[in-house]
């Protein structure tokens, strides 16, 4: 009875991680298809790949309530969406613990950025970007989680050289991500031969 209780135990040890495994991977793979029946055509079907940024993962997000109590739990879903010659785009789903996934959307400045008449390379402008108005983004460009902030962060390239993006904050606050920042830099100064320090480290801070 001994050896068939040690063996009958030593198989449930072996089983765990994975079933638990296993069950990470179908949870996973539930969000996924949740975020391609929310975005049609929108997001490729298929990873590409075993690089981080192409593979789908699950990370344990909590945060304190503004109103107190408890701390909240949720599983957040990091999902490949698709991807181009420099910026790959994801996905984001939340499920709260015993709770209903969602689409994860971001808060983003709309905005018009105007150049100097006659400016062909994009390195002058007229005026600061103006702030027009706010839209809705249900995905992010080149997009990372800082678990210690319980932040996302975006920073997407306008062009491959990387001379002019745009790049911003979001924060996992009662449950939604806020928007904390957002900054672009509109100058293409690698269009120039000799770039001055002013131009290539322009940036303008446009929320808040």
């Amino acid at each position: 009875m001994k050896a068939a209780a040690l063996f009958a135990l030593s198989l449930s040890l072996f089983a765990g991680p994975a079933l638990a495994g296993e069950g990470e991977a179908a949870e996973i793979a539930e969000a996924r298809a949740f975020a391609l029946a929310a975005l049609p055509g929108e997001c490729d079907a298929e990873t590409p790949g075993a690089d981080s940024d192409f593979t789908d993962t699950a990370i344990s997000v909590s945060w304190k309530p503004s109103w107190g109590g408890e701390d909240e739990r949720a599983t957040l879903y990091r999902l490949f969406c698709m991807f181009g010659a420099y910026n790959v785009v994801h996905a984001y789903v939340l499920k709260p613990e015993n709770g209903e996934l969602s689409l994860v959307s971001y808060a983003q400045p709309a905005f018009d950025v105007e150049y100097a008449e006659g400016d062909q390379m994009y390195t002058e402008l007229k005026a600061p970007p103006v702030v027009t108005g706010f839209l809705t983004a249900a995905t992010l460009v080149n997009s990372d989680f800082d678990a210690d902030t319980n932040t996302l962060s975006s920073s997407a390239k306008w062009r491959g050289l990387g001379d002019a993006w745009s790049a911003g904050t979001w924060q996992l606050r009662d449950g939604q991500f806020v928007l904390t920042s957002y900054v672009i830099d509109p100058i293409y100064e690698a269009n120039l031969d000799n770039p001055t320090e002013a131009q290539s480290d322009m940036s303008f801070r446009i929320f808040p």
